[in-house]
């Protein structure tokens, strides 16, 4: 986590010292774009829409990176549809702590590549857009909950493949991005156990609703 936190102030600090960014004109063009992530996973994240998640184990925030490019098809001057890829876009939610007088540790992460969708955008002043966009997203997804116990540890993990959906709205001044999308889906995963019980754990469908704001830059 601090790694995304010195990488997202070395976007910001490239993005207020270079001159360029701030003259040039990118509210129509295709580009380049990189975003830090910060995001409120929902109670259930990582879990079965139907788990009954206690306050102890409920994740506070997901930190990421999103990498990706977009496209438009014969823009107009206020306005422009177009095509938007994310190549990369991986986010981490953790949590860890004392129940009872057992410590615990309990992650998960989303993994997702060739994320596209539609994206609108309309100019609002000069140098200004606002886009609007849903995003299919191949998502691989993971959570673990390890108990250390005095027999040992004990792991429930659950892990899978499916597609997730995002839909959102940016705000854009020149190369600056602020934005907002909401997350949904969920992610049909095999579960395993590893411990000192006899258990096999269901398959299940875990959760990847969240919340999410996105900061960054467009090129």
């Amino acid at each position: 986590m601090k790694k995304i936190g010195v990488l997202f102030a070395m976007i910001l600090v490239v993005g207020m010292v270079s001159n360029s960014f701030a003259q040039k004109d990118r509210t129509l063009s295709n580009g380049f774009s990189v975003n830090a992530v910060i995001g409120f996973p929902s109670e259930t994240y990582g879990a079965e829409s139907d788990a009954e998640i206690s306050d102890d184990f409920k994740f506070g925030t997901l930190f990421g990176i999103q990498v990706g490019n977009r496209w438009y098809f014969n823009p107009s001057d206020q306005y422009g549809l177009g095509l938007m890829v994310n190549w990369v876009d991986v986010s981490l939610a953790a949590k860890g702590g004392t129940v009872d007088g057992t410590d615990f540790g309990r992650a998960a992460i989303d993994f997702t590549f060739l994320e596209l969708g539609p994206v609108g955008t309309i100019v609002v002043a000069d140098g200004m857009a606002i886009d609007a966009y849903y995003n299919l997203r191949p998502t691989v997804m993971s959570s673990a909950l390890v108990s250390t116990l005095v027999t040992g540890d004990e792991t429930f993990a659950y892990a899978g493949f499916g597609f997730s959906h995002a839909i959102g709205a940016a705000f854009r001044v020149r190369a600056f991005n602020v934005g907002v999308e909401y997350v949904a889906g969920g992610i049909n995963s095999k579960g395993t156990y590893t411990g000192d019980m006899n258990l096999d754990l269901e398959d299940a469908k875990i959760q990847t609703n969240s919340l999410r704001i996105m900061i960054g830059l467009k090129f």
